[in-house]
Formats: structure tokens, C-alpha cells, sequence
């Protein structure tokens, strides 16, 4: 009975009815830890494609009002620049006229209706209201605008009045003070109003999201509160008029710890005591802060809800058949899968819709892989296929040869110090073989510290911005060309004239060289007036003008230049006297040359000049005690002396060049040649 007992294989081993049910058990356990381990790692990744959309969008809405700051400043620099607009105010300022006050008033009209603005006040350079659109103004600037035109006065350059309520609108209002230059001092300045209301929260709507909560809202810390500068979502109160006192480090709204210095992703509770999950930046070049938001129930816990069920079921499926809960699971799992990257794809075509509607695409770099992420829009703007990557080769390939070291300087230096990256430049697209402009904005970081380093960011596409930068400075520098040409004569005029003699005084001072100037006045020119007419007398000047601008006569580097009226100056850098002479003697000449007809010249039928001829060394000119030399004052005394010598041919006779010497002046008639000697005469 024993010894059968003791061969029972069911009393030998009765652990063995246990071990498929702690086999299956520890299989199920295990699948479920690593379901777990697969939910938490999903999660993470789910966690930080919502935080990296929260960013692109942060960023691109920063920009935005960046933008928006920007290309109000650059309307009052084009005003600043506008002389034709300031010679208009100081005309109406000297001689007040309806006619001359209608220019002006056209000028700010054209401002309020192309440019947009709500209004526009030609102000005094103390802050009195002078001119509106409509006609005279009364009153004055508000005192944050007062404050600003001093600074803008004392800078000559226009200014930005930070948002702020007045008692003259009933909105919110930013302005812009560009001041107004006779071309010496400051005679008034333009305040350019925007309503904030229509022209700037806009910006802050445009969401690549479809989310309930999400939204962003512009703030600004004064003293010891935070300031409200766009309206809340769920809240009613007016711009500019909600204030809230700074509670401490541990508060946990977004907007306080924001006013405290933190930036980047937030987790907190909000004005509603809502948990969210927020996104903080500073709005380039203005004290301003931009707060993007959105509530965590709406941006994770659907997820989460899918997840968890996805779990359960698994876990259940697990317990009947390890086999079938393991398909199940990954069918499962290609499910969840394909819903994230459903909703994924549709959050990426909201963000491109953001994208197109801004003209700006967004990257992602990946420093460990050498490899960026493009978004349709980047991959378009560098010509590369709609696949969304780009090798890092292939970027350095498409820089630009005359900015390669530069572009990869400034990109090695913020990513070495992982800090904020701005810059332009430009690229050679392979695709089409165009010379692009590109303006990059992007933000280094990582999980952690000693982790590689990842790049986000926009990209815009300038070039034609660029272009048009370029076309305006063509302008400006024509329309400058033009303003220092005589329109009759069409040589340099008065103001060109006094430019090029301070230039050329400074030169021969270093230098130590000679400077001579040729004084000319046409003879008799009044008789000639008198006898044939203006139109005649016109004509008669521009004729002289060239003969005394032939490349025959004078080199390139001489000067002419109408002085006034019938007198014309020609100045000589690096010439002495007998040279001086010598080239007045051929101007002579090729007057004569001209025959122009002349029956009330005394001294002959046709037209001829007198010339007065001075040269000296800057050097040996002293300065008025007290009193240094600086631009055209200091050739004063060339200029006198050149006179004198003019008024001792026109003593002589005229038709002669008179030699300024110092105690005495030789006369040189047209007719005879230049002795070697001038001291011999």
C-alpha cells in the first residue's frame, strides 16, 4: 500500500497542476507591465507633440504682434524720411495758408486711410495738437505720449507709445510719434493712432486648434501687478483695466509666474481655477508677455480616457487567453495608434492652414541625428519634395557661398549656449536655381541638460520683402541725387556745392595739399536779359553750363555748380594757383568758343565770363580763437577770397581771370596765354 502509494504520479508531483495556472498568471503580468510601460511612454510622446503645437503656436502668434509693433515703427520712419512732407510743414509753420494746410492734412488723411490707423494729429514739438484730417486740433498730447515725443525729438527717430487709454478715444490705443525735421531742428511730429481692438487682438485668434479653452492673452508687469492688455475669453472685463496684484513665487497661475520671469511650458491653475497647461514668451523688442493656453482636460484627457479603456480590455482579454489578448492587444494598439495619428494629422493641418494664412512654415531640428523635421510651407520655401525631412547636408549646401561661415557661426554659437536664434540669410535653392532670403526664429532645448540638443522654430520667406528694402534705398538715393542737381542747369547746385567743399577742405587739411575755387559770372548777363528774353536767358545759362562741365576742360574730379543766378563755382581738389589759372583760362575759351550772341555786351557781340581765381593749403588758414573750423564755414575764406578776384576782373574790364595773391591780384584777359611765371606778372 505504501510502496503503491509512494509510485502515484498524482501524490509525486502536485505542484504540477499549479504551474500552467502561475505560468499564464506571470504572462499576464508581464504583458500587463508592459502594456503599462507602452501607456506611459505613448502618454509622454502624446504629452509632447501637444506641447511642441502649443509652442509653433506661441511662437507664430508672438511673431505676429512682433511683426504688427514693427510695421508701425516703419510707417513713422517713412514719415520721418518723407522731406517733401516736412518741407510742407515748415511752409505752412512759417506762412500759414488754407492751401498750405490742405497738404499737410492730405498727408494724414492718406495715413488714416491706406495706412489704417484711427487717427493721425500733427502735434507741436511741445505736444500741442495742431492738425487733424479734418482741420485744426485742439488740446494735448496725453502725458505717456508727451514723455515719448521728447525722447523721439531728442533721438530724431520715431517712437513706439506703449497701449494705454485716454480720455480722447473710448478704446485701447497704440501710437507711434515720428518727429518732423526742417532739416536742422525738429518743427513738429505726427501721432499715428491705431485702435488695438481692430489692428492687434485679431492677431491673438488665429488658433491652428479647434479647442474649446485654448487662448492667448497679452500682459505686462508695472511695479508690483500684472497688467491686462487684450481681453480674457471667459471673463468680460475691459482691456487695460483688469489689474492683479503679484501674489508670489507660489502662486500657480501661468500669467503671475509668468510677471515673475518664468518662460517656456507651464502647468497651472488659471483666473477660472482651471487646471491648464500654458506657453509663456516675451513679444520681441516690447516689454509685452505672451500667454498661450489651453485647458489639460481638453488637451489630454480623451487620450487618457482611450488609453486607460484600451487597458482594461486587455487586461480582461488576458485573464481568458494570453495568446488572444496578445493579438487583441496589438490590434488594439494599431488602433490608438492610428487615432493619434489622425489627430495628429489634423492638428498639423490646422497648424499649416496657420501657416499658409501667415506665410510661415515651422522645422524641427534634431542635433543627434543631424536631421530637420520641415513642415509643408519650409519644404516648399527651400524647394525640397513634401516628405518633411532635410538632411543637415543638404542645408549647408544651400547656403548661400557669401554667407555660409557667417549663417553657421551664429547657429553653432546659439546652439553651443542653447539660446534663442534670429537671424537672416540667404540660400541658393537647388530646385530652381533662385537666390532666396530666409528669416529663421527658433528655440534650443532638450529633456535634460546633458542631453542632445533639439531646435523648433518658423521660417518665413523675405525675398521679397528684401527686395522691396532694396528698391526703396535705389529711391531714396536717387531722389537725394536729385535734390542736390540745379533743375535749369543741370550741374550740382548750392547745397551740393557746400557738401563737397567741406569734404574736400577736411581732405586737403590731412592731406596738406592746395584746394582752389573758381568764382564765374556770366558779363552783362542782365543786359542779355533785357535784350533777348528769359527764355533765351535760360537757355543761354544751360549752354555755359555745359561748356563749363566738358570733360574736355576740367577733370573728374573738378566740380561745377550753379552759385546763383548768372554765377557759377568750379571747385579744384589738389591745385595750386598757375593750374587754377590755366583751367579758368579754357573755361574762358570754351565760352568764347559758344558764340553765343551778345549785341548789349560792351565789350564784344558775343557771350563771355569773368573768373575769379583763389587756391590755399587748409593747413595755412587759422581758426578764430574759440571758434573751430567745421564743414563749408571753415572754407570761408576761400570762398572770399575767390570773390574778391571776381570783382577785380569785373573792375578790369570783364572777360578776364583775376589771380587772388595776398596784398595784391593779377589780372589774366582771356585772349592771352597763361605766363609760367604768375609772381613774373
Amino acid at each position: 500500500m505504501t510502496v503503491a502509494a509512494s509510485h502515484d504520479p498524482r501524490r509525486r508531483r502536485p505542484w504540477a497542476w499549479w504551474i500552467l495556472p502561475l505560468a499564464a498568471l506571470g504572462l499576464v503580468m508581464a504583458m500587463g507591465w508592459g502594456a503599462y510601460e507602452v501607456y506611459q511612454d505613448r502618454e509622454k510622446r502624446y504629452r509632447h507633440q501637444v506641447e511642441s503645437a502649443l509652442r509653433v503656436a506661441n511662437m507664430l502668434q508672438a511673431q505676429s504682434v512682433a511683426d504688427w509693433r514693427q510695421r508701425r515703427l516703419a510707417e513713422g520712419a517713412a514719415l520721418l524720411d518723407d522731406s517733401l512732407f516736412a518741407q510742407a510743414v515748415a511752409r505752412w509753420q512759417a506762412t500759414p495758408a488754407p492751401e498750405r494746410e490742405a497738404l499737410v492734412r492730405e498727408r494724414l488723411r492718406t495715413m488714416v486711410e491706406r495706412a489704417k490707423y484711427t487717427a493721425a494729429y500733427l502735434v507741436s514739438p511741445d505736444g500741442q495738437l495742431l492738425l487733424s484730417p479734418a482741420g485744426p486740433a485742439n488740446g494735448q498730447l496725453p502725458l505717456p505720449a508727451r514723455r515719448v515725443l521728447q525722447r523721439a525729438l531728442d533721438q530724431a527717430e520715431p517712437a513706439m507709445v506703449e497701449m494705454h487709454r485716454n480720455a480722447l478715444f473710448a478704446f485701447p490705443i497704440f501710437g507711434v510719434l515720428a518727429p518732423v525735421f526742417d532739416g536742422v531742428r525738429p518743427v513738429a511730429a505726427v501721432w499715428l493712432v491705431s485702435d488695438v481692438r481692430t489692428t492687434l487682438y485679431p492677431l491673438l485668434d488665429a488658433w491652428p486648434s479647434a479647442s474649446r479653452t485654448a487662448e492667448s492673452v497679452l500682459v505686462e508687469r508695472d511695479g508690483d501687478e500684472v497688467l491686462y492688455l487684450s481681453p480674457l475669453r471667459h471673463r468680460f472685463d475691459e482691456p487695460l483695466t483688469l489689474r492683479e496684484p503679484l501674489a508670489g513665487a507660489d502662486n500657480d497661475d501661468p500669467v503671475q509666474r509668468a510677471a515673475l520671469g518664468a518662460r517656456g511650458t507651464l502647468y497651472g491653475r488659471d483666473y477660472r481655477n482651471e487646471r491648464v497647461l500654458a506657453m509663456v514668451s516675451t513679444v520681441p523688442d516690447s516689454p509685452w508677455l505672451l500667454i498661450s493656453k489651453m485647458d489639460v482636460a481638453d488637451a489630454f484627457t480623451d487620450a487618457q480616457r482611450r488609453e486607460w479603456l484600451a487597458l482594461a480590455l486587455l487586461a480582461s482579454l488576458g485573464l481568458l487567453w494570453a495568446g488572444s489578448m496578445a493579438v487583441l492587444w496589438q490590434w488594439r494598439a494599431w488602433r490608438r495608434e492610428r487615432a493619434l495619428k489622425t489627430e495628429l494629422e489634423r492638428n498639423m493641418r490646422w497648424l499649416e492652414n496657420a501657416q499658409q494664412a501667415a506665410s510661415v512654415g515651422y522645422f524641427a531640428y534634431d542635433a543627434a541625428r543631424a536631421e530637420f523635421f520641415m513642415s509643408r510651407m519650409a519644404s516648399a520655401m527651400f524647394g525640397l519634395p513634401a516628405d518633411g525631412y532635410m538632411t543637415l547636408r543638404q542645408w549647408v549646401a544651400m547656403l548661400h557661398p557669401g554667407e555660409r561661415e557667417r549663417v553657421l557661426d551664429i547657429h553653432g554659437r546659439a546652439l553651443s549656449g542653447r539660446a534663442p536664434l534670429r537671424t537672416q540669410y540667404r540660400i541658393l535653392r537647388p530646385s530652381d536655381g533662385q537666390v532666396r532670403w530666409i528669416e529663421v526664429w527658433g528655440e534650443y532645448g532638450s529633456d535634460d541638460e546633458a542631453g542632445p540638443a533639439r531646435m523648433t522654430g518658423t521660417v518665413q520667406d523675405i525675398t521679397e520683402r528684401k527686395h522691396a528694402e532694396e528698391q526703396l534705398a535705389r529711391y531714396r538715393a536717387a531722389l537725394e541725387e536729385r535734390v542736390r542737381l540745379d533743375a535749369l542747369t543741370q550741374v550740382a547746385n548750392r547745397l551740393a556745392l557746400d557738401e563737397v567743399v567741406a569734404q574736400e577742405w577736411s581732405r586737403a587739411e590731412r592731406d596738406g595739399s592746395s584746394l582752389a575755387l573758381l568764382m564765374i559770372d556770366v558779363d552783362h548777363f542782365k543786359a542779355y536779359n533785357d535784350r533777348y528774353g528769359h527764355v533765351a536767358g535760360d537757355q543761354c545759362l544751360q549752354s555755359v553750363a555745359r561748356a563749363l562741365s566738358s570733360g574736355a576742360v576740367l577733370r573728374a574730379s573738378d566740380l561745377v555748380a550753379r552759385y546763383g543766378g548768372e554765377e557759377f563755382a568750379v571747385l579744384l581738389p589738389g591745385t595750386d594757383a598757375t593750374f587754377a589759372a590755366q583751367a579758368a583760362q579754357r573755361l574762358c575759351e570754351a565760352v568764347n568758343a559758344l558764340a553765343l550772341e551778345h549785341s548789349a555786351n560792351p565789350q564784344g557781340d558775343r557771350v563771355t565770363i569773368s573768373v575769379g581765381v583763389a587756391s590755399l593749403r587748409p593747413r595755412d588758414v587759422a581758426a578764430p580763437p574759440g571758434q573751430p573750423r567745421a564743414g563749408v564755414d571753415a572754407a570761408q575764406a576761400l570762398f572770399q577770397q575767390a570773390d574778391a578776384a571776381l570783382y577785380r576782373a569785373k573792375q578790369a574790364g570783364r572777360n578776364q581771370v583775376a589771380i587772388y595773391e595776398p596784398g595784391r591780384m593779377d589780372v589774366l584777359h582771356a585772349p592771352a596765354p597763361v605766363p609760367q611765371d604768375l609772381h613774373d606778372l
